[in-house]
C-alpha cells in the first residue's frame, strides 16, 4: 500500500523490492513504460500507465511537476520477485489546459505538446539516470512521438533523468515526418546516411495554411542542413504550437534531455513571408545541433545561436551579407557590458549579444589561425559529428578542447580563457575598425581594405560554395 502525500513539491513514492542492475552500458532497460492513449467523448485525452522497474536500492516513483500531481488518479504499486510495477491514469487533457503553457504542457483541438516529465512518474533511486524504454499504444486517429532514439518499438531515454527529458506529442494532430540527411552525411566522400525529423502541427491553423506551415519547416531544415552538412540531429521532434494573436513566430524553446526536440509558437493566421523573415525556428536548430553547456554556459548557447541564425539564412538567399553586418553592427554593442562584467557573470541580453559577439572572434580566430581553411562552421560541424550532439552536456572548456581538436587551431580555447576564465573586456570599435565594418548614412559599409577584410568576406559566404534554398513565391 502507498500513500498518496502531497507538499509543495509533490511526491508519489512506493519503495520497491529490488533486483540486480546491469553496468554500464546498459544493453537492457532498467525500466519499461507502457501507456496506452485514449479518448473521452472524443473530446479528452487520457493515458494510462504502467511503469516497471529492476533496481538493486529502493526506487521512488515522483511526478516532475508538482501541477501535475492532482492529474494522477488509480496509483497501485506492486513489487516482487524483484520487480516493483507502478500502475495509474494520467488526465493529460485536464493538466495541459489547466496550465497551458507551451514550457510544459498545452493542448489545441484535441492534439497535446508536453513534456515528457509532466506525465511519467520518474524511477528515483538510482546513481546514475535509470535507462528508461516507452511504449505508447494509440488507437486510429491518434499519435503518440517524441524526440528519443528508436530502440525495436520503443524510444529509449538514457543519460538523463525524466525531469529534463524533452518534448512529447500525443492525440489528433497534423504530422509528418521529414526524412533529413544524417549529421555530417553530406561531407564530401561520406556514405549517404537519413534521419528524421517528425514535426507535429497542433490545430488552430486553418486547413488550407498547413501545407505553408509545413514548407516552411522543410525549407527551414534545407537551409539548416547545407550550413551543417547534414542535419543537426539524426532524429528529433518538432511540435508547432498555433497561437491566438500572431500572425508569424512566437517564442521558441529547445529541450534536449535524451533526445532533440523544439517548441515554436506560430500565429494562426499564417503569412508566408512573415515566416521566412522570422529568426526563431532557424534559431532554435542550431540549438539542437550542440550539446547543452553546463556551468555557466547560456551565453556560449545563445551566443552561437544568435551568430549563426543570419548567416544561415543568408547563404540560403534569405538576407544579403550587408544586411547581416547591420544586424550585428545594430545590436552587437548589446554584448560588450557582458565582457566588461565577464562572460561567467553574462545574463539577459547579454548571453545574446554578448554570446554572438564571442563567435564572431572565435570566427575570425579560427579562419586566421587556418589560414583561412577553417571557419565556425567547421567547429560546430566537427565537435557534432564527433558525438557531442543535442543530447550530451559537457562545460564551456571541454567544448572548446573539441573545437580545437576538429579545427586544428588553439583559437576557441584562448579566447574561452581570455574572455570566460580572465574576464577581459572587449574594445568593439577597434574590432570594427580592423574588419573595415562602419555605418555611414545610416548605411553598413564594408571596406575591403581594412586589415582583416579578408577574413571578414569569409564569414558570411563560408568558405565553400552557398546553396540557395529558394522561397516558395520564387519557385
Amino acid at each position: 500500500m502507498v500513500a498518496f502525500v502531497m507538499f509543495r513539491r509533490t511526491l508519489l513514492a512506493a519503495l520497491l523490492a529490488a533486483s540486480p542492475v546491469l553496468a554500464q552500458p546498459v544493453a537492457t532497460p532498467d525500466c519499461t513504460v507502457d501507456g496506452l492513449l485514449s479518448e473521452r467523448a472524443g473530446l479528452d485525452l487520457d493515458l494510462e500507465v504502467t511503469v516497471r522497474c529492476r533496481a538493486t536500492q529502493p526506487v521512488a516513483f515522483e511526478t516532475g511537476e508538482a501541477r501535475a500531481a492532482p492529474y494522477v488518479t488509480d496509483l497501485k504499486v506492486e513489487q516482487g520477485n524483484g520487480i516493483g510495477e507502478a500502475r495509474y491514469r494520467f488526465d493529460l487533457s485536464g493538466f495541459a489546459r489547466a496550465v497551458d503553457s507551451t514550457s510544459l504542457a498545452v493542448q489545441r483541438g484535441n492534439g497535446v505538446l508536453a513534456t515528457l516529465g509532466t506525465w511519467l512518474l520518474a524511477p528515483r533511486g538510482y546513481d546514475r539516470p535509470p535507462v528508461i524504454d516507452i511504449r505508447v499504444t494509440t488507437p486510429p486517429g491518434l499519435a503518440f512521438a517524441a524526440g528519443l532514439p528508436r530502440v525495436g518499438d520503443a524510444w529509449r531515454l538514457a543519460g538523463t533523468t525524466v525531469r529534463f527529458a524533452g518534448y512529447t506529442a500525443l492525440g489528433r494532430l497534423t504530422w509528418r515526418e521529414l526524412a533529413v540527411p544524417a549529421p555530417g552525411s553530406l561531407r564530401p566522400g561520406q556514405p549517404p546516411s537519413r534521419g528524421v525529423l517528425r514535426i507535429a502541427l497542433l490545430d488552430g491553423v486553418a486547413e488550407a495554411s498547413r501545407g505553408d506551415v509545413l514548407d516552411w519547416v522543410e525549407r527551414t531544415v534545407q537551409a539548416q542542413t547545407n550550413y551543417w552538412q547534414g542535419f543537426t540531429a539524426r532524429q528529433g521532434l518538432l511540435g508547432l504550437v498555433p497561437m491566438a494573436g500572431r500572425r508569424a513566430v512566437g517564442y521558441g524553446r529547445s529541450v534536449p534531455g535524451g533526445g532533440v526536440t523544439v517548441m515554436v509558437e506560430i500565429g494562426k493566421d499564417v503569412d508566408r513571408h512573415r515566416l521566412f523573415d522570422d529568426w526563431v525556428l532557424t534559431h532554435e536548430l542550431v540549438h539542437t545541433g550542440m550539446p547543452f553547456i553546463r556551468g555557466r554556459g547560456t551565453w556560449f548557447m545563445e551566443g552561437a545561436a544568435t551568430y549563426v541564425e543570419p548567416i544561415i539564412r543568408a547563404r540560403a538567399g534569405w538576407k544579403t551579407e550587408e544586411e547581416v553586418w547591420r544586424e550585428w553592427v545594430d545590436n552587437m554593442p548589446k554584448g560588450v557590458p557582458a565582457f566588461a562584467s565577464g562572460l561567467a557573470n553574462a545574463s539577459g541580453r547579454g548571453n545574446y549579444w554578448g554570446g554572438a559577439l564571442f563567435m564572431l572572434l572565435a570566427d575570425l580566430s579560427i579562419r586566421r589561425a587556418s589560414e583561412g581553411a577553417r571557419g565556425l562552421e567547421d567547429c560546430l560541424g566537427g565537435v557534432l559529428w564527433s558525438g557531442l550532439d543535442g543530447a550530451q552536456r559537457i562545460s564551456v572548456g571541454d567544448y572548446a578542447a573539441a573545437c580545437d581538436r576538429v579545427t586544428g587551431t588553439p583559437a576557441m580555447s584562448a579566447l574561452v580563457d581570455r574572455h570566460f576564465n580572465r574576464g577581459e573586456p572587449l574594445d568593439l570599435a577597434s574590432l570594427w575598425k580592423k574588419l573595415g565594418v562602419s555605418l555611414i548614412g545610416g548605411r553598413v559599409s564594408l571596406d575591403d581594405t581594412a586589415p582583416d577584410a579578408a577574413w571578414r568576406k569569409m564569414i558570411v559566404p563560408g568558405s565553400r560554395p552557398p546553396k540557395p534554398v529558394k522561397l516558395p513565391w520564387q519557385s
